[in-house]
C-alpha cells in the first residue's frame, strides 16, 4: 500500500483490489521522488484523463508481481505500472 497522502488519508489507485470502483481525487507528485521523470509521468496520466473527479476501477493484475494493472476510466482501458498508479489519489466508490 502506498502513502500517497498522509495528510489528507487518501488511498491509491495501486493500492485497490480488482473489481474496486473509486473516484479520482488527485494526481500529484510523489512525496519523495523528485526527478524530471516523475513530472512527466504525472503529465501523462493527467492527458489520459485521470484528473480529479473521475470514476475509475481495477479491472485486472498481471499474475507476476501485480503488474501492469488494467484499469478502466471513463470509456477507455489503460496498462498502468504500479509506480504510474500511485501518483493517481483515489476515494473509494460504490458501484455506479
Amino acid at each position: 500500500m502506498s502513502s500517497f497522502s498522509a495528510k489528507t488519508g487518501s488511498l491509491t489507485l495501486d493500492s485497490l483490489k480488482v473489481g474496486d470502483f473509486a473516484v479520482v481525487t488527485e494526481v500529484a507528485k510523489s512525496e519523495t521522488d523528485q526527478s524530471k521523470n516523475s513530472f512527466d509521468v504525472i503529465r501523462r496520466l493527467k492527458e489520459l484523463g485521470f484528473v480529479k473527479g473521475e470514476s475509475v476501477k481495477i479491472l485486472h493484475r498481471g499474475y507476476f508481481g501485480g503488474e501492469p494493472l488494467a484499469v478502466r476510466i471513463g470509456e477507455s482501458t489503460f496498462a498502468l505500472r504500479r509506480f504510474e498508479a500511485a501518483f493517481i489519489g483515489v476515494a473509494k466508490a460504490g458501484i455506479t
